[in-house]
């Protein structure tokens, strides 16, 4: 009996833990909350979530930082003088930031010196023309490409860069849920749109009694065809085969969200070079890139910020507006 009991419990499914429920839960309400009318919903979708949290997590876990992003950063770190074109775009960033402001607002967000939050940002290139080394000479008018960013975005600021983690954690797993989402909805307008297609073969079919019978054949073709098609996505929309296909999406999330690490060798300016050891005006920047279904890509790093810079920075922008207003 002990040998049965054992294998029992061994083939039983595993019980839910309260961050796999939450996860299930979040999931269904970004989806379509009509799928918990699925009997079992929450046991179907158990391993896909269970391998979902685990990826999430160690792609989290892979996010490099925390890295100091201030005045000091910008002349010795050369990612952070990559970043940011002057020192005071550092403070404008922080000034205009709505999460900062909501961030700082609360009295308990200013009892420590330093917080925590995600930076996301693009990286761009684009041509100049201007001076450059050429062996022994400086040569004018020369063509190079300048490595930049742009649409810096701070999110899930803490006081603890674990709970940051954990927030991050939480917005992967809603950005592969949103990303199904929208492929199901896309799925209901393509349904939508023969839906449409195949009401206006319908009327057409009412004025062909007149017309030859080889055309009135083609018209009943593409009818058969839509029907078919109708029929087809219709059996995919149902809630049973939307979680079967939920379950699928959520157990392979590496195509829908990923981590790239991109290598880039730049000089002081931020034009892009050839890397050479020795040369001490040229850095080789590392960075990881977050790539969505949508192939997008975001530079991602985790940052620390001083409560003070943040609190100075919002100051000045609110200082800046009132001047505006007046």
């Amino acid at each position: 009996m002990g040998l049965i009991a054992t294998m029992t419990d061994w083939l039983a499914p595993k019980a839910l833990g309260e961050a796999e429920r939450e996860a299930i839960e979040q999931i269904i309400e970004r989806v379509d909350p009509r799928l918990r009318v699925v009997s079992g919903y929450q046991r179907k979708l158990a391993p896909a979530v269970r391998t979902t949290l685990e990826y999430c997590n160690t792609l989290v876990a892979a996010i490099p930082g925390p890295i100091d992003i201030d005045i000091r950063a910008f002349g010795n770190d050369p990612l952070v003088h990559a970043m940011f074109a002057a020192p005071e775009d550092i403070g404008r960033m922080l000034g205009t930031s709505r999460e900062v402001s909501k961030f700082i607002a609360v009295p308990e967000n200013l009892r420590a010196d330093d917080f925590y939050a995600l930076i996301g940002m693009r990286r761009k290139e684009k041509t100049i023309v201007g001076p450059a080394l050429q062996g022994e000479f400086v040569r004018e008018g020369v063509p190079q490409r300048l490595l930049y960013f742009a649409d810096h975005t701070l999110r899930d600021l803490s006081l603890d860069v674990e709970k940051t983690r954990c927030g991050l954690c939480d917005s992967a797993v809603a950005s592969l849920a949103g990303s199904f989402a929208l492929h199901l909805e896309a799925l209901r307008r393509e349904k939508v749109d023969i839906h449409l297609a195949w009401e206006q073969e319908r009327a057409q079919a009412r004025t062909i009694a007149a017309q030859a019978a080889t055309e009135a054949e083609a018209h009943a073709h593409r009818r058969f065809e839509m029907e078919e098609g109708l029929r087809e996505i219709a059996s995919t929309l149902e809630p049973a085969h939307v979680l079967e296909a939920l379950s699928a999406w959520l157990s392979d999330p590496a195509p829908r969200l990923r981590l790239v690490s991109t290598s880039v060798a730049v000089d002081r300016l931020g034009v892009l070079s050839q890397p050479a050891a020795d040369n001490p005006e040229v850095q080789t920047l590392n960075f990881p890139e977050l790539v969505g279904r949508d192939r997008r890509r975001w530079i991602v790093l985790l940052t620390r910020i001083s409560r003070e810079d943040a609190l100075r920075a919002q100051e000045a922008h609110r200082e800046a507006n009132r001047y505006l207003i007046i």
